[in-house]
């Protein structure tokens, strides 16, 4: 029934959430971040990180919570775009995945972490 209302559903990596539960959503009405902040031929990146990078949040330190994801993938899809909307989205991805690779894609290394990421 959701699915013919037309929701949208938003969240990082839904591909997999959708398959183990074993339903089917049209392409049209998904919005998954791991496909908006992503470069092509380059790592997917994990929520986690960008939650760090994009929020300044660290998440999920001990046990997997599916609201806390649902939620932080809300607000990287509304930083995306603000960053789209302020004409910023290819410098924040370009330093994003400079970040990533300077840092081995690890959490915490706040020496390097830029003073203005957004």
């Amino acid at each position: 029934m959701i699915m013919r209302s037309g929701c949208i559903f938003v969240g990082h990596g839904l591909d997999k959430d959708f398959r183990i539960a074993n339903i089917f959503v049209p392409p049209c009405q998904i919005i998954d971040t791991v496909t908006i902040w992503y470069r092509p031929r380059a790592r997917m990146i994990s929520l986690r990180f960008l939650a760090n990078y994009s929020l300044g949040k660290d998440m999920q330190q001990d046990t997997h919570d599916s609201i806390e994801d649902a939620r932080v993938s809300y607000n990287i899809y509304l930083k995306a775009m603000e960053h789209r909307h302020n004409g910023t989205w290819e410098k924040t991805l370009t330093n994003l995945y400079d970040f990533g690779r300077r840092t081995e894609w690890k959490l915490g290394v706040k020496e390097d972490m830029p003073k203005n990421r957004n």
